[in-house]
């Protein structure tokens, strides 16, 4: 087959999202061509560059001979770049350039690490050295990365065989990206043509996801004491009754969703990182450096945002409108009056003002700590008009509230990616909650994250499957913070009573003739856990049992005949 047919060919492909044409997978997030570009050609280099934003690269790359160009976030992607290659055999070369993690203080801090770190570029980089091995995995990224069965070994090795790799990370370590651009430019333009590796373009089926369980279709409740084992019953929830959805138009990227998922972890401030269930595990250092950039107010160069640099230097284009507002007679703080305080935290710039949010609420908490108003957000509503599906804030709203005497953070995140984002972005959550309680001096309390859309997406299925497998074990623990519960044979009926998880006691005392009489009462008034509520049902069954037949009863122990 000559090239020209072989294009013809290409355009006739069937993507995964049901369009026709090249790139068959993941094409809504393809960089270069766009979506809806019909750009099938005899070029044959593909580039990624990784985390680095694309507005700030793309237009410096000479397109003739690029075939497609792309971030690359989570070594997971691997299977989308397969399936992008094998369709397109006239791709001989990739190209890999730019930022390898998510945070700068992590390029700066884990790069100079001894330790193979689990990145989108370390895991090509194992891929085409060791390529994949018999469990359809990548040595050293066993967790993070696997390949569909629909895929062919062959077809995967062909890959390796046929492709080059040219590492500008590695090559060019102290070089600036404007320098590692000019070379790939360079390179892109000297290269040898190959020609295709294949007569014929060759796409794939997906491998089937499981059942999804019924449930109401919103606010899921799941909790843990620590971060890892909260993130363990988080993915719990979402394999089991996550249902599959879209997460864009004419996209192929299928997820498994529950709207409104609510993650309440106990203590959020435990780093003991003995449990590390995460797919790509994390380390001490890594937390650090996350924690570092959300406590930043600096934008690193590249970057789109940072969560740090939304609630600590949040953009006000038009400092003139602050400053009337601090300053109008008419205006009054009703908590605390007119003064300094009502712009301390305000940095006024040459244009506009910046304002750091996070001192602004320790600010007013540690004047009334019970206040409800210290709430800091990240949404620009005329940025986020313009650029709905390109890089608004997924984190868009935090709530800090004393309680008992502890400070409690509520976070609400629109769209959550809760396999590669959600450990981190809680962890960054401890960071700003231990932040602001030690700076009005009291302890931690519980954090709850509300994610809006919170998703496992479909190349990590199988990955998930196999954590829980391993790290969800079955606890038989009958406590619950709603309180105790003690039935007992009263004068003919059966009581139930209610009891404080902590000072014991008595809040309320049910009667009832039969265990269904209590437990109709129970499923009325109370919200119980699963397991506390199938042990009293157990128990009142047996109590019941033991008042028609006569019998002593004891909670918890064996009936026997009344003495």
């Amino acid at each position: 087959m000559g090239n020209a047919e072989l294009i013809e060919s290409i355009k006739s492909l069937l993507g995964s999202s049901g369009a026709k044409g090249w790139p068959v997978s993941v094409r809504d997030r393809i960089a270069f061509p766009e979506r809806n570009e019909m750009r099938i050609t005899n070029a044959d280099f593909a580039v990624t560059f990784l985390w680095t934003m694309r507005d700030a690269i793309l237009p410096k790359f000479d397109k003739g001979r690029l075939a497609i160009a792309s971030n690359f976030y989570t070594p997971a992607g691997l299977e989308g770049m397969a399936r992008n290659i094998l369709a397109n055999p006239f791709i001989r070369y990739m190209i890999v350039l730019g930022s390898e993690y998510s945070a700068a203080e992590q390029q700066k801090t884990l790069s100079a690490s001894s330790t193979i770190q689990q990145t989108s570029a370390n895991a090509l980089r194992a891929f085409f050295e060791k390529g994949m091995n018999s469990e359809r995995r990548i040595q050293g990224f066993e967790s993070a990365v696997y390949f569909d069965r629909n895929i062919p070994s062959e077809a995967i090795n062909a890959i390796r065989k046929n492709i080059e790799l040219i590492d500008l990370n590695s090559k060019m370590p102290r070089a600036s990206l404007d320098e590692k651009i000019a070379e790939a430019n360079r390179i892109m333009r000297e290269a040898k043509r190959k020609g295709p590796f294949s007569d014929m373009p060759q796409v794939f089926p997906y491998e089937p996801s499981a059942e999804e369980f019924p449930h109401e279709g919103s606010a899921l409740l799941v909790s843990g004491s620590s971060i890892p084992e909260t993130w363990i019953e988080i993915m719990h929830a979402i394999s089991s009754y996550g249902k599959r959805n879209l997460m864009n138009a004419n996209t192929d990227r299928w997820v498994k969703e529950i709207n409104n998922l609510v993650a309440v972890i106990h203590s959020p401030q435990n780093d003991d990182l003995s449990l590390n269930p995460f797919l790509v595990p994390l380390t001490k250092e890594k937390i650090l450096a996350y924690q570092k950039e959300v406590l930043s107010p600096l934008l690193p160069e590249g970057k789109a945002y940072t969560y740090g640099n939304k609630l600590r230097a949040y953009l006000v284009e038009d400092a003139g409108v602050v400053k009337e507002l601090v300053n109008s007679p008419a205006y009054k703080d009703f908590e605390f009056g007119k003064g300094a305080h009502l712009d301390a935290n305000v940095k006024y710039l040459e244009k506009g003002c910046e304002i750091d949010q996070i001192a602004d609420i320790i600010d007013a908490l540690k004047r009334d700590p019970y206040s409800k108003a210290g709430v800091a957000i990240t949404w620009h509503v005329s940025d986020e008009l313009m650029r709905k599906h390109k890089s608004s804030p997924c984190l868009v709203l935090l709530h800090p509230i004393v309680q008992d005497e502890k400070l409690n953070l509520m976070v609400y995140f629109r769209s959550h990616d809760m396999v590669q984002g959600w450990p981190e972005n809680a962890y960054g959550c401890a960071a700003i909650q231990k932040t602001i309680a030690d700076a009005i001096g009291l302890p931690t309390g519980i954090i709850t994250i509300i994610s809006g859309s919170a998703q496992i997406y479909a190349h990590y299925y199988k990955q998930v499957e196999e954590m829980l497998s391993k790290f969800r074990k079955q606890k038989i623990n009958y406590s619950d913070p709603r309180g105790n519960y003690v039935i007992a044979i009263e004068d003919g009926k059966i009581s139930i009573a209610l009891l404080h998880p902590e000072t014991n006691r008595e809040i309320e005392k049910i009667y009832g003739a039969s265990a269904r009489q209590i437990y109709e009462q129970l499923a009325f008034r109370a919200q119980i856990n699963t397991s506390h509520a199938l042990y009293l049902g157990a128990e009142l069954q047996k109590a019941e049992f033991a008042l028609k037949r006569k019998l002593e009863y004891i909670q918890d122990g064996e009936l026997r005949e009344k003495k």
